[in-house]
């Protein structure tokens, strides 16, 4: 993996600058633009995110900014084929070297305990494991009371749909028992379609699934009950807190046969990412702006030329028509009929519009070149 570059610095500057950051951080949101255009898994992007964000502040100050940006580049650009558990000691800043530290220290007394457990007490774990309760369905009133609490709390857009960021961070300052494997597992399994957000009953069903995994160390199920399933598939569920759907009977997970959801990459449509100047993608996005005004330019000269024709044969033959009414007129009504010089006024007039056509589709003509220049330019600046 090749070190970071100073002009890759600058050119990062330029990308959290442009994306106004408070108080010299930038928060989820504000980056979401170029997460999303990136193209990557959101697995990949949540591993990325919280490994950048060295100092749990749900925030990226400008050097964890790069680490961010720089393992997403690596990914897209295919220098290397997965992100690592910790960060390469040449990608971690000075400024937070103490705290990267410290974070090792507490997963590696964390991993001890585990493993010191594990042999000192084999057959007690071994049982526990077996005799752990599967999850419980079911929410009371009381749980939903203190469920919907986080849920609002997480609330950061107008749809009132919740990121995984968002929900996430809240849960976790809520129950401390939880690995980012346990979120990211549950956080697949209530959003089956892979959405970058989630309605109130899933996110209800996320916080509860987690509760229990926390407090009783369920293990996270595999799959969803149907009458969950098809609720948490539809395309948006409704948001108001009287809604009903988030309820269902208690009942026996162990006969539900239906199938894990499979893990595919969202599908994004109709992002602007205008807002992210001098990123590789930007070139991309000139470049096809570029193509759309060529073949526009092109359509435009072919319709150009083909209405020059229609509109040189149309004057010919009204030219010739003219011509020969005016000498029909001549004849009939003598060379000082006053009649005439109003006939040959109008027809002038009919010429000169039909001249002013040809000049505003000349016009049009050298506007969309000057469109294309303008691209040409804007591409060649950012490579």
């Amino acid at each position: 993996m090749p070190k970071l570059e100073q002009f890759e610095i600058k050119k990062y500057w330029q990308i959290f600058s442009g994306l106004k950051p408070i108080d010299n951080k930038l928060n989820h949101d504000q980056v979401q633009p170029i997460l999303f255009n990136s193209r990557l898994d959101t697995s990949i992007l949540n591993k990325i995110w919280f490994l950048a964000d060295i100092d749990d502040d749900d925030q990226l100050d400008f050097e964890e900014f790069v680490i961010c940006m720089r393992m997403i580049f690596d990914m897209v650009n295919q220098n290397i084929d997965s992100v690592p558990d910790e960060l390469p000691d040449w990608l971690i800043p000075g400024s937070k070297a103490e705290l990267v530290k410290q974070r090792k220290k507490e997963r590696m007394s964390g991993s001890l305990s585990d493993t010191s457990s594990v042999n000192t007490a084999p057959d007690v774990s071994t049982s526990q494991q077996e005799t752990r309760k599967e999850v419980d369905w079911y929410i009371s009133r009381e749980d939903k009371t203190q469920y919907e609490a986080i849920y609002e709390s997480a609330i950061s857009s107008r749809d009132n749909t919740v990121s995984y960021i968002s929900l996430s961070s809240a849960v976790r300052s809520k129950y401390i028992n939880l690995s980012s494997q346990d979120l990211e597992k549950t956080w697949r399994l209530v959003n089956p379609k892979l959405d970058m957000s989630i309605d109130r009953d899933p996110a209800l069903y996320f916080i509860h699934i987690l509760r229990q995994v926390n407090d009783y160390a369920c293990p996270i199920p595999s799959h969803l009950p149907d009458a969950l399933k098809e609720t948490f598939t539809k395309s948006r569920v409704p948001t108001s807190l009287s809604s009903k759907q988030g309820e269902i009977r208690k009942q026996n997970t162990s006969s539900s046969n239906s199938s894990s959801p499979s893990y595919q990459i969202p599908k994004r449509e109709g992002t602007d990412f205008s807002v992210t100047q001098g990123t590789d993608w930007e070139v991309v996005r000139l470049q096809r702006e570029l193509a759309n005004i060529d073949s526009e330019l092109s359509s435009v000269q072919q319709q150009k030329s083909m209405s020059q024709n229609n509109q040189e044969n149309r004057m010919r033959l009204i030219k010739q028509q003219l011509e020969q009414f005016l000498q029909y007129q001549t004849k009939i009504n003598g060379p000082n009929s006053s009649s005439q010089n109003i006939d040959i006024r109008s027809l002038r007039d009919d010429i000169n519009n039909i001249e002013q056509q040809v000049q505003m589709l000349e016009q049009y003509l050298n506007t969309k070149k000057s469109e294309l220049n303008n691209l040409n330019v804007e591409i060649q600046s950012l490579q």
